[in-house]
């Protein structure tokens, strides 16, 4: 499952460079993948499951996937090298409250590696610890929350809206959509100083 800097000569230096976080199925960078030529994209996935997936559904020649933790991958790239990196709905230890210590690092790491207006992309639920219906004054204040850590980090706020874009739409997204009271989306379209 470690991966070494190689898969790093691969990609063509006159694409801009898309980076996937917890692809999943495949099904999201593999869509993008068709529409934007112009682009290389790299999907990492560490659930064996959904690699296996992903291999199978991905037919695109300018996506590269790797089966490992992102985390290992990310320090890997040069910093200011990647135009954009995608997160949706990310594991609770990468954005909830109180895991905020680890993974602010990861973050920091991000912004790092995207070039000057590079875009991170990052769809998260919000939802409370009980699992009740997520009232607005919940909702806006952990929204501005986030975006108070972000730009802490550095990150400016491009966009931040309840929902998702339909372009970024996944397995999981489609899931969670059948209960919007309890699991509020938020997409947040953040950029690089």
């Amino acid at each position: 499952m470690s991966v070494s800097k190689e898969f790093l000569d691969d990609i063509p230096k006159n694409k801009k460079l898309v980076v996937e976080l917890g692809m999943g199925d495949g099904n999201l960078i593999n869509s993008l993948s068709e529409k934007n030529h112009d682009y290389y994209f790299i999907g990492i996935e560490k659930q064996e499951s959904y690699f296996t997936k992903a291999k199978y559904n991905i037919k695109s020649q300018n996506v590269k996937i790797l089966h490992t933790l992102f985390e290992d991958v990310l320090p890997l790239f040069k910093d200011s090298s990647i135009n954009k990196i995608i997160s949706v709905l990310p594991d609770p230890k990468y954005i909830d409250k109180k895991y905020r210590r680890q993974w602010t690092t990861l973050y920091k790491t991000i912004y790092n590696k995207l070039v000057k207006q590079g875009t991170f992309i990052l769809i998260t639920e919000i939802t409370n610890e009980l699992f009740q219906p997520v009232s607005n004054h919940e909702f806006y204040k952990e929204v501005e929350n986030l975006k108070h850590i972000f730009h802490s980090i550095g990150f400016i706020v491009l966009d931040a809206f309840e929902g998702y874009q339909e372009n970024y739409m996944t397995y999981f997204l489609k899931e969670f959509n059948g209960d919007p009271e309890r699991i509020r989306i938020i997409n947040f379209e953040f950029t690089k100083k």
